[in-house]
């Protein structure tokens, strides 16, 4: 599922944004969360995606052609962030595994986040775009 996402988040940057998606190693703050479900047969898998506000602010330049976001249309590019990226990822598992099931859910927005982060997180993917930082995980299921 990583892998996944990682071909997901690659795909969103290179074709899409056009810009290279480099590993980065802090977060950063001023966060903006999301969260997107994604069902493997019939276990729900909850992955939680984290943008500094200027990445989004990045994001909007080259897709909208936008400057200065409202808040509002802030929280719905990084919901619709959200489902792209693992929309390309529930792709790539549908031609990995053909005889599992795979469902997507919609995006929830999270609000704003700071350190520390409220919630346990593995399968961490931590990147930057020019400079400007976001963190793609998945949600520790509570046992």
């Amino acid at each position: 599922m990583k892998e996944a996402v990682e071909y997901g988040i690659n795909i969103f940057c290179k074709d899409i944004l056009g810009l290279e998606p480099d590993l980065a190693i802090t977060l950063g703050s001023n966060l903006y969360g999301a969260s997107i479900l994604i069902y493997e047969n019939n276990t729900e898998l909850n992955w939680i995606l984290l943008f500094q506000k200027d990445t989004l602010k990045k994001v909007a330049q080259i897709l909208l052609l936008e400057d200065d976001l409202s808040e509002e249309d802030n929280i719905d590019l990084l919901k619709e962030v959200s489902n792209q990226i693992i929309g390309i990822a529930k792709i790539k598992l549908e031609e990995r595994n053909r005889n599992t099931t795979y469902k997507l859910g919609i995006p929830k927005f999270l609000g704003h986040i700071s350190a520390p982060i409220p919630f346990k997180l593995e399968n961490k993917l931590l990147y930057k775009i020019k400079n400007r930082t976001f963190l793609i995980a998945q949600k520790t299921q509570d046992r």
